[in-house]
């Protein structure tokens, strides 16, 4: 399931809040700054990681083509390359 945008703003709002208030940091700037700030970050993110799933997908697909791919699981073979691609790409999941 995907995010709307109304959740990505809201998650972003309790995160800045939550931050605020516990003290990690010290805003120099409106809380709504942050959270704006927070809420592109995160959809950029959620944009990524859906660009690198559909590149695991691609590849999962080729490889279920093969005779290599004779009884696995599909979607746990997306999950592993999905996996693998982001280690080499330095992007956490």
């Amino acid at each position: 399931m995907r995010a709307s945008l109304l959740e990505i703003q809201r998650l972003a709002e309790r995160v800045v809040v939550a931050v605020l208030q516990q003290g990690y940091v010290k805003a120099k700037v409106d809380k709504s700054i942050l959270a704006r700030k927070a809420a592109e970050l995160i959809q950029q993110n959620l944009e990524q990681e859906a660009e690198l799933e559909a590149e695991a997908e691609r590849m999962a697909e080729q490889h279920m083509r093969g005779a290599a791919g004779a009884g696995m699981d599909q979607r746990r073979v997306i999950e592993l390359i999905k996996k693998k691609l982001a280690e080499e790409k330095g992007f956490t999941l």
